[in-house]
């Protein structure tokens, strides 16, 4: 599928950084709209359906009163907000996420991970986050990476789970949503 038409129609990457120019004068929806860009053909204008997939895609991320807002005058729960409407203006089957909730405070960070579960029930989410101890509470299965793949069916990561997979001790503290925190090595 990777790198085919058909992988194009399927699946929507958003990476963990993208390169927007924080000074740049582009509008929300504008840069929204421009996902649609990879079903266009070359010189073609936005059709009305591209223009209620983009309206549509602000919709569900919540950012659509701010649809004629600079793009650089965002902050940064504003923009993952904004980029993950561009990402599902595309339409996805699967959408693959990078570090979605990177350089965000913890609401905002509780908020997309509320809003990627509620995308789920439409769309397959899979994403790559160090924040475990957090978006456990929002996904169905987890699969953690440390060399080797480990695949949880559930979403119940215990503390021995943390400690085999990433070989380092942890115990967890809860206070709403769980968190990690480590515990001080054992001296071998």
């Amino acid at each position: 599928l990777w790198g085919s038409v058909l992988g194009a129609a399927l699946l929507t990457v958003l990476p963990e950084f993208l390169g927007i120019f924080q000074t740049y004068n582009v509008l929300m929806y504008g840069l929204v709209l421009m996902g649609r860009l990879g079903r266009k053909k070359l010189l073609r204008k936005y059709d009305e359906e591209d223009k209620k997939a983009a309206y549509k895609a602000l919709e569900s991320v919540e950012m659509i009163e701010f649809k004629n807002h600079q793009v650089g005058k965002l902050s940064g729960g504003q923009l993952q907000r904004v980029l993950l409407a561009r990402a599902l203006a595309t339409n996805p089957k699967i959408l693959l996420l990078d570090e979605p909730t990177a350089s965000v405070d913890e609401p905002t960070k509780t908020d997309l991970y509320k809003l990627l579960k509620d995308m789920n029930r439409e769309i397959t989410v899979i994403l790559v986050s160090h924040d475990i101890g957090v978006m456990s509470a929002y996904v169905d299965k987890i699969a953690c990476l440390n060399r080797k793949l480990f695949y949880h069916g559930s979403k119940e990561i215990t503390a021995e789970t943390i400690e085999g997979t990433y070989r380092c001790p942890v115990e967890l503290i809860a206070h709403g949503v769980p968190h990690r925190v480590l515990r001080k090595h054992r001296k071998k």
